[in-house]
């Protein structure tokens, strides 16, 4: 007895189904439920009252049927198909829950989700213009050797905004990155990294001839260019009196430019130089022709030989041709 009550119920509950998915003559009583072929959505989940059409529309019933979730949504700009058997399973707690509703549901159904497309060019504008605006050089000066950015970014509908995000160091030459936040009706949706690399021409100075090492550069020796370039260095020049007057410490080829690391500045005196040794105190003054034992700058201290007395002393360099010693 038990089996045969079983078997009844089932069959009594298949024939329900078989009568909402093929629709009966029963479909002219209760809220009629109709689940289209094909549909178009915005969210993020597909609900009942996106798929579906109810008569009458006005049944109290149909607000908290439309609210039904059904299944999750594609992505946007993508399609998904719902077939009868799951869309039965998804809404059969539903469907046996109340016989006066009357389901009429489809073989398939095709969900299509609306999207919003970002194109590449409108990426690589959004680079751009962030390192216009935000670069310490003059906009004539940079160029753009190459700007990487997905070919398509499809957003769900709403109101687009964004917001970008500095990855590099700060200076804008060279490989530079950037994040841009993507946010539709301001919740964020999707971030996208955008890389490139940035061109900045300036001046350089340069030598028009070899240079060799342990000459003092004149102007003569020295030509001021413009070139691109995406690697900055600290220690390039951009005037020529900045290496006028100063020493190479290495033989320089023609057309090299000159970083601070080629020059420096000469010794006031050098080994072998004759000098006046002044000794002095608060009571008096002394001075006696030395000769320099060693190359140093003004301010430093160098080795002198007294010519008189043989005696070797440490003295400071005053200036060219002068040391001190203070007792």
């Amino acid at each position: 007895m038990g089996k045969t009550l079983t078997r009844w119920v089932s069959f009594v509950f298949a024939l329900a189904i078989f009568w909402a998915v093929t629709g009966s003559p029963a479909l002219a009583s209760g809220l009629q439920i109709l689940i289209k072929n094909k549909v178009t959505i915005q969210g993020d989940n597909i609900t009942l009252g996106d798929i579906a059409s109810f008569a009458p529309p006005d049944d109290e019933r149909v607000a908290q049927l439309r609210a039904i979730i059904v299944a999750s949504a594609p992505l946007p700009g993508k399609e998904s198909t719902l077939n009868s058997r799951f869309l039965i399973y998804r809404l059969s707690s539903v469907m046996g829950g109340d016989p006066d509703l009357r389901f009429r549901i489809p073989k398939d159904l095709l969900v299509h989700r609306a999207g919003h497309g970002i194109s590449a060019e409108k990426m690589m504008g959004i680079f751009k213009d962030y390192i216009f605006s935000h670069s310490p050089w003059p906009r004539k000066d940079m160029e753009f050797s190459r700007v990487n950015v997905p070919h398509n970014v499809i957003l769900p509908s709403g109101r687009i905004t964004w917001k970008v995000k500095d990855m590099s160091d700060g200076d804008f030459v060279g490989d530079t990155c950037l994040v841009i936040f993507f946010s539709v009706d301001g919740r964020l949706y999707r971030k996208v990294p955008v890389s490139g690399r940035v061109l900045v021409s300036r001046k350089v100075i340069t030598t028009a001839r070899e240079v060799p090492r342990g000459r003092i550069i004149g102007r003569q020796d020295l030509v001021q260019v413009t070139r691109q370039s995406f690697a900055l260095r600290a220690d390039d020049f951009n005037a020529l009196n900045q290496i006028v007057g100063k020493r190479a410490t290495r033989t320089i080829p023609a057309g090299r430019v000159v970083t601070r690391r080629m020059i420096e500045i000469p010794p006031v005196v050098r080994k072998g130089d004759r000098v006046i040794i002044k000794a002095e105190n608060h009571s008096f003054e002394i001075t006696a022709l030395g000769r320099v034992l060693g190359d140093a700058h003004a301010g430093e201290q160098v080795k002198v030989v007294n010519v008189s007395s043989g005696k070797e002393i440490f003295a400071t360099v005053v200036g060219p041709g002068q040391v001190r010693v203070t007792f």
